[in-house]
This record gives structure tokens, sequence and C-alpha cells, in this order.
């Protein structure tokens, strides 16, 4: 009975030293810039001590069931029965994976996380106590990925296969987590598991396919057998889920996560260089501003050749200016998170921001102005049909003399055979056969961020017409 107390006692304090824990941890990640390698980080060292507690507390409930008592100053039972140990409160949703595993029942467990796959949330603790009842939990999981490659390759790119390969991933992530006791035999049939799994995967395959080989390794121990810079390329092509940073620390290529950036910032993608810099503490080699000024460069350009290449259609124009402002939304997300405003204020990006919402605002409410005046959008025609209307337009012009132009706009306009046709635009809008002048010096219509409003007159060939072109994404470019 003393004994029982004494333990019980102890549990109690697990929750003011796991509080002592986390500001000592705060303390110390405070002077994380002046260690040379300072990867941890409190939700991981959080997941695994209350995995901890609650395999103690587990085992104390059953411990107090078995001797049929209960320490002092605690609440006994309301009959003289012997009760079995409560489920814990902070894991009420899925006690079946506790009988899953405590059974061992590789083929049950996979399909169970394939049926749930809303509820990963829930499962990613869970599993973790599951795992705690498990005989040999890491047998149990090498069990279940029996079918992460088909043997009939025409099933490869099902939606069910999919859900298996994505729910075998989740499972290594969470045993890696765990990092149970692993047999040798169990490691010898994980190492050849993963040689065979290596020999099935292709240049720019499926990304579940790396993502699953790498959480192998990391699960099992086996990183070490396999060139790290291999596995950083590996893990390249991974590198936008969440479990990426995980497999880092799991695969020992924390010191190698200055070369992985490097490669992504190489490669344009500083906006992912930029949360690897931020997850693991690296800002003293790899300063944030220019990253993220880098970030809206790039964005920028992208969002010009957008709009060239979709010769500036309202369409590309959208898509280039949706472009820019989850560029500008993002940079200035992280200028607020980190107190970043001194180095790189916000004032103008805002501005930069609601500039260009408004400019979309604006061609959208300018759209349904022409629908609603009768203007319809020119059809869309084939390169041949393009060609036809060419070769017919040069035909008459060697053919007719050209009419001499009209006093004004108007008189052409009025006049029984309707309007002129209108000659079929270049590239940025300009019609062959202009002059690349305006009176009064009023930039090309493509430029012009008033046209859906403005009726635009070219008294040099005699049209009174309307421009169709909706107002530019880059007015002041």
């Amino acid at each position: 009975m003393a004994e029982l107390k004494k333990i019980s006692d102890a549990l109690k304090l697990i929750d003011a030293k796991k509080e002592s824990l986390r500001k000592a941890f705060e303390d110390l990640d405070a002077h994380s810039s002046s260690l040379s390698s300072f990867t941890l980080t409190w939700p991981a060292i959080e997941a695994r001590f209350s995995s901890i507690q609650s395999s103690l507390t587990r085992q104390f409930e059953t411990l107090q069931s078995r001797t049929g008592s209960v320490p002092e100053n605690d609440t006994p039972p309301a009959n003289n029965a012997v009760s079995l140990p409560p489920q814990n409160d902070a894991f009420p949703s899925h006690p079946q994976l506790r009988l899953i595993c405590s059974a061992m029942d590789a083929e049950p467990l996979l399909r169970y996380i394939m049926d749930h796959p809303n509820d990963r949330e829930a499962l990613r603790s869970e599993l973790l106590e599951a795992f705690q009842v498990a005989p040999d939990p890491a047998k149990m999981v090498l069990d279940a990925l029996t079918r992460f490659f088909p043997s009939k390759a025409n099933g490869d790119g099902s939606s069910e296969l999919h859900t298996l390969r994505r729910s075998c991933v989740f499972i290594l992530e969470r045993l890696m987590l765990f990092s149970p006791e692993i047999g040798e035999d169990v490691r010898q049939r994980a190492k050849s598991l993963a040689e065979e799994w290596k020999g099935k995967m292709k240049i720019a395959d499926n990304t579940l396919k790396p993502l699953g080989f790498l959480h192998l390794l990391g699960a099992y121990g086996l990183g070490s057998d396999y060139d790290s810079n291999e596995l950083i390329e590996l893990l390249i092509d991974v590198v936008r889920f969440r479990e990426v940073y995980g497999l880092c620390r799991g695969l020992n290529l924390v010191d190698k996560v200055p070369d992985l950036i490097e490669k992504l910032i190489s490669s344009g993608k500083q906006n992912l260089a930029v949360k690897f810099v931020l997850e693991f503490k690296l800002t003293h080699k790899f300063p944030l501003i220019p990253l993220l000024k880098d970030i809206l460069e790039s964005a920028r350009n992208a969002a010009k050749k957008l709009c060239k290449d979709g010769k500036l259609t309202l369409q590309s124009k959208n898509e280039a200016a949706s472009k820019e402002i989850s560029a500008l939304k993002q940079v200035i997300k992280y200028i607020n998170e980190y107190n970043l405003e001194n180095e790189y204020p916000v004032g103008p990006l805002e501005k930069r921001l609601q500039n260009i919402e408004s400019h979309m605002a604006a061609r959208a409410a300018a759209k349904k102005r022409l629908a609603g005046a009768g203007f319809a959008p020119a059809p869309i025609m084939s390169r041949q049909q393009k060609q036809q209307r060419r070769n017919h337009q040069v035909q008459g012009h060697r053919t007719t003399a050209p009419a001499p132009a009209p006093a004004g706009p108007s008189s052409l306009l009025s006049s029984a055979d309707g309007p002129p046709p209108v000659p079929s635009a270049g590239l940025c809008g300009i019609i062959p056969g202009l002059p690349m002048s305006f009176p009064g010096n009023i930039a090309p219509p493509y430029l012009h961020p008033m046209e859906p409003q403005l009726p635009l007159p070219f008294p040099h060939a005699g049209f009174g017409l309307q421009s169709h072109y909706p107002p530019p994404y880059f007015p002041h470019y």
C-alpha cells in the first residue's frame, strides 16, 4: 500500500515537471543560434513525454487492478469488485486500435487507418498509445507494408492504392516517432524490403513512393546504409510534404539541411527554403529578408510570363494576379510572425496587395459592363482559321484600292453597311497595319487602365471602335 501511494504521488507531479521541462527548453532555445546543431523542437519532446506519461499511468492502473487496492486519499470504486483500468481521456476516440495492436494484426491495422482518412489528427496521438500494447510494433508495421508495391503494375494509379500508400506512410511516420526496439531479424527484413522498394522507384515517379521509402529507412534506422547526397535528392522530391522535417531528423540528415536549402534556392523554391530555415533555426546562415524579397521577385517574374504567354487575356491576367497576391500574403505573414518589420516594412507590400486586388475587382466589373452593353468577346479561332483570315485580308488589300478615310469615326459607324471588320490582333493586342503612336501620347490599348470605359478613336485608320481588351494586370510595368 505504501509503495502504491508513493507511485501515485510521483505520477501526480508529472504535469508540474513537464512544465518545468518546457521552461528549460525555452531558455535553451533562446541560445540555439550559438549551437552548431540544435534540432530539438518542443512538439516532438511533448509528444514523446505524453506517450511515456500515458504508458506509466496505464501500467500503474493495471497494477492497482491486480492488487485490488487504491492508495490513500484516492476515491475507491463504488462497489467492492476489482475495477478495470479506465480509458485515458486523452485518447477516447479509437479504442479499436489498442485491440488491433495488442493482437499484432497488421492487415486490420492498415485497413483501419485507410478507413479513417479524415481523422488523422486524433490517430496521430492514439496510434502511439496503441503501439505501447503491441508485443513487437516494428514487426507488426513491417507486416502491414506488403501491398505498398502491388504485384500488378496496372493498378499503380488507382485511388485505392493511393490511399493505401498514404496510410502506410502515416503508420511509418508514427513508428519513427515511437522509436521502438527493433530486433535484428526484423531489421534485416526491413533492409531487404528497402532494397526492393528502391529498385521499383523511377525518376519523377509518384511522390508517395520516395516518401514511403524514406520513412521506411527512418523508422528502421537504415539511413546510414545509403549515401546522404542520394537521400537529399529524394527529400527534394517530397519537400512539399509536412513529414519532410521529421524525415531529416529521423535519417540523421540535419547536418545536410543547409545543402538542401541551397538546392531549393538555386531551383527557385525560396518559399520552401524559408520554411526549412525557420524549422531548423538557420537564420544565421540564411538571412530571411533576402529570401523573402526573392519570393516576391520570383512571383512577379512568373506573373509577367503568364501574361505574356497568355497574350494578356483576362484569364492570364487573373492567374498572374493570384500568383503575386499569394506571394505577398505569405511574405507579409512571415514578417508579422517573426517581427521583421524593422528590416522589411510591411506597408508598401500591403499597398501593393490592395492595388492588385482592386485591379482584379475593376476588371471583373468592366467585364460585366461590357457584357451588359452587348460587347461579346471575340470567338476563339483555330490556327487554320486565323491563317485563312489573314490571307483574305492580304488579298483584299492587293485587289481593292483603299478608300479615303472618312471625316470622323461616327460617319463610318453610321453607314448602311455596318461597322468594318476588325483586324486580328497580334502579340500584346497590337493590330497589324496601325501606327504605334496615338494622339495625346496615350499608351497602347493593352496598357491603358481605363480602356473598358473609354472609347479610344483611331483617326489614323478611321476606326471609332471601343477596344475589347481588358485593363492590364501590371498597370505600372
